[in-house]
């Protein structure tokens, strides 16, 4: 399989700013926690997350289309570096809940503009698992970054975090000055960034519900981490990570000879009995299982629903690659809503008891409609 042009410039600028995105993942509920906030307003600020992805996915994916990746590469960096400098200068909600929304922001940016870049660069038969691969970027970033930054945090004050974040995202958008330039395409019919075919809702919704599960252990693992006393968040992350990277390098052979119905299916089932491991608090073996779960499910939906939105809206990748990443990230940021109400009412054992239900509704969806 012959490696497309540029191809790993992306993949390397994506790996640095995951890093700086993840890098957030153990300082910012932390730094929550530490000014006050209750448990539903942590969740709260964590899934302003969505409100980016609602509002800037179509206008990002509008952006590649219609003046190609690289600048849409510069804001997203620029925006996870005014956001993560700026949570140790306040203790204010309203300051916060802007701040990651700039986080968001930059990380929908980013995101949608390496990822359709990806989408142009490869054929068809090629894209599930260049995508795959693609997302091992992200994949690698979530496997160290936390870690490193549960290790540093015990040595360095909390606020480094968020300079290491920035620092990164830095890197990351030095290095998009050498992704090469493509022509990006607008059509008429993808010229109103909210104007999104029904043909690619069903296909969003599915995004969304694995979004949900995902955030159950994305946003929550440190908290997750601190009450059961046992394990440190990074390790989750890391276990995670490796999990979700085994998956992509073994995925590819099953992600073009099966049916992507089928392939949904084994991967929600392998979410929900994640999800529903971590919520009968098993020992700490039977947790890494559970992370691992959770981690194949994950790795095998995101290249397979990426793929059908882009077969589905052929002519503008960007606008399909923001359709899926809507789906998702709301997805996340509703979830993590949802997920925090969970938490205060029920611990969690109901935050994770409650994720796997909304995940569960994946197979319903799934059986009603044959994505070929």
């Amino acid at each position: 399989m012959k490696t497309p042009p540029g191809y790993y410039t992306i993949w390397i600028a994506t790996l640095l700013f995951f890093g700086g995105f993840y890098a957030l993942l153990v300082p910012l509920p932390q730094y929550l926690h530490i000014i006050g906030m209750a448990d539903w307003q942590i969740g709260v600020v964590l899934g302003t997350f969505g409100i980016a992805s609602l509002i800037g996915r179509p206008l990002a994916g509008i952006a590649v289309d219609r003046i190609g990746a690289r600048p849409v590469l510069f804001i997203g960096a620029g925006a996870l570096i005014i956001g993560a400098l700026g949570v140790p200068a306040t203790s204010t909600m309203a300051l916060l809940l802007v701040l990651r929304l700039l986080q968001a922001i930059g990380y929908v940016a980013f995101t949608t503009a390496g990822t359709a870049l990806i989408i142009v660069l490869t054929s068809a038969e090629q894209r599930a698992q260049r995508l795959a691969i693609f997302g091992i970027a992200a994949n690698l970033a979530i496997t160290l970054t936390p870690a490193m930054m549960s290790a540093l945090l015990t040595i360095l004050p909390l606020s480094s975090g968020f300079v290491i974040a920035s620092g990164l995202a830095l890197i990351a958008g030095l290095l998009a000055m050498w992704v090469p330039r493509l022509p990006m395409t607008s059509t008429p019919g993808a010229s109103v960034p909210w104007h999104l075919p029904r043909s690619l809702w069903l296909p969003m919704l599915i995004a969304g519900l694995f979004g949900a599960g995902f955030a159950a252990l994305f946003q929550f693992a440190p908290i997750l981490a601190e009450r059961r006393g046992d394990l440190a968040a990074g390790w989750l992350y890391s276990v995670y990570g490796i999990g979700i990277i085994l998956t992509r390098l073994s995925s590819g052979r099953m992600l073009n000879n099966i049916s992507r119905s089928q392939l949904l299916r084994l991967a929600a089932i392998s979410m929900i009995s994640g999800l529903g491991l971590i919520a009968a608090t098993p020992p700490v073996a039977l947790l890494l299982l559970a992370v691992v779960l959770i981690a194949y499910g994950s790795g095998m939906s995101h290249p397979i629903l990426l793929t059908h939105h882009a077969a589905l809206l052929p002519q503008a990748p960007g606008l399909a690659t923001a359709a899926f990443y809507i789906g998702f990230d709301l997805g996340i940021g509703l979830g993590s809503w949802l997920c925090g109400v969970l938490l205060q009412i029920a611990g969690i054992s109901g935050l994770y008891t409650g994720a796997a239900l909304i995940v569960a509704l994946v197979l319903l969806l799934v059986s009603r409609r044959e994505m070929s």
